[in-house]
């Protein structure tokens, strides 16, 4: 799984990374996949052990990665240690095993969770592709539900599928692609929900899982009301994916294997039982389909593909943990400006606006967070609220942006535009921030107060 990218092969002008670099990177994330697993466990090892692991293979990998995500990283770094060292000057005392630890879990089960893209999606290239409303309804359910388990993948599988040729039209993506991104808001495959439970320290998993689902149901909703709105026969001619209970059976056993996980293991962190509900599951699938040997080798083929691949996603957030650091240590020695006096649902939507706003500018929802959880910390926000708050811009903030990374790969891959992606979501996404802020005052006003 990743942020909001799949895997693909080096862009135009990228160089393939050599045989040598790939095998160092496969190894050095793999320690930190396991080491950041078993650090959350109560083993008592340091997660700072994954965070070495994690910076060793940005190392390896760094001469590969793209202009642009150097100059992002370098900017991110740089800016928080700008802010340590004004943070020293004020006497300030920053945290720096922070630079080892900050989003080192968070990573761990990113690439723990990108092996499920292993299982696929289930298929019968053969079948008489349904249309009509139907078939909207089920081919928004669908890809949302395979979507939070399988990430960008479950798109374009479904994309490839329903347009003529392999080439889909731009209401079939849009309504895939929004659907798609709702997932954010509660799965726990996702790196949505991963960052806001990490950048939203005690928010409660089950708290935002319930809030975020029942949420995501109107977003989906919404997005396809909207295509049959805009459609001239109301969605009549719509074609569909062919979707059945079986395709349906991976999210719901990995769902219940997270949740008895928490149940038996309350101690543990949520990101290592995701981790190794994930690891075992696709372990388990894979050698009851392929046999012991054949399943070995399928699986480290896929850990040479997809974890070098993981390069730009390494390097933003180890960048966004240098970033917030920085920021921590600043904020803690006083001297930044709160426009608020406390945090409450007004607050959080006036939040929710501009960081939709930052993603539509092409400032990554990251980065975002980040900000947003550092220089909110002092007001002391309910954690729960908080963590929907993150999970809701990065639902509608990438659907906003045309800088993102679902609707550029869109481009590149369908050769639909990712402005026009972006514009043609516009109203979509005023419609998600009205139900977005809607749910947040709900939250904000709920008994527990989380």
């Amino acid at each position: 799984m990743n942020t909001d990218t799949p895997t693909a092969p080096p862009r135009p002008g990228q160089t393939p990374r050599p045989p040598a670099q790939r095998r160092a990177a496969t190894l050095l994330l793999t320690a930190m996949t396991l080491l950041a697993a078993v650090s959350g466990i109560g083993t008592g090892l340091p997660v700072w052990w994954a965070g070495i692991a994690a910076w060793l293979a940005a190392a390896v990998l760094w001469p590969q990665l793209p202009g642009a995500q150097k100059r992002q990283a370098l900017l991110l770094a740089g800016v928080g240690a700008a802010a340590i060292g004004v943070a020293l000057m004020r006497g300030g005392r920053p945290a720096w095993i922070g630079l080892l630890t900050q989003n080192t879990a968070l990573l761990g089960m990113l690439a723990a969770v990108s092996f499920l893209q292993m299982l696929g999606a289930a298929d019968n290239a053969d079948e008489k592709l349904p249309t009509g409303r139907g078939a909207l309804w089920r081919s928004a359910a669908g890809v949302h539900l395979l979507g939070a388990v399988i990430n960008l993948s479950a798109l374009f599988i479904m994309a490839d599928r329903v347009g003529r040729g392999g080439h889909p039209s731009q209401q079939q993506v849009a309504l895939l692609s929004r659907a798609y991104l709702a997932a954010a808001l509660w799965s726990p495959f996702f790196a949505a929900t991963a960052v806001a439970l990490t950048y939203a320290p005690g928010a409660s998993p089950l708290g935002l899982m319930v809030a975020g689902a029942t949420l995501a149901v109107v977003l989906v909703w919404l997005a396809g009301r909207d295509i049959i709105r805009a459609s001239d026969d109301r969605a009549d001619s719509f074609v569909g994916y062919p979707m059945h209970p079986r395709a349906l059976a991976l999210p719901g056993i990995l769902a219940a294997a997270v949740w008895c996980g928490h149940l038996a293991f309350p101690a543990w962190s949520m990101l290592s039982v995701i981790s190794f509900a994930s690891l075992l599951m696709v372990s388990a699938t894979i050698l009851t389909r392929l046999g012991p040997a054949p399943a070995c080798r399928a699986i480290v083929a896929h850990a040479g593909q997809r974890l070098p691949a993981m390069a730009g996603e390494l390097v933003l957030f180890l960048a966004a943990g240098c970033f917030a650091s920085g920021l921590g240590a600043l904020i803690d020695t006083g001297g930044i400006w709160m426009p608020f006096a406390r945090f409450g649902a007004v607050e959080a939507a006036l939040v929710l606006a501009a960081m939709i706003l930052l993603a539509a500018l092409g400032i990554h929802t990251v980065i975002s967070i980040t900000i947003a959880s550092t220089w909110l910390a002092p007001l002391h926000p309910a954690p729960t609220l908080l963590a929907l708050l993150f999970v809701q811009s990065w639902a509608i903030g990438l659907a906003a942006g045309p800088t993102s990374g679902t609707n550029l790969t869109i481009q590149g891959r369908y050769g639909i535009p990712s402005m026009t992606m972006a514009r043609g979501n516009l109203r979509y996404c005023l419609q998600a921030y009205a139900a977005a802020v809607f749910w947040l005052v709900i939250l904000a006003h709920w008994p527990s107060g989380t």
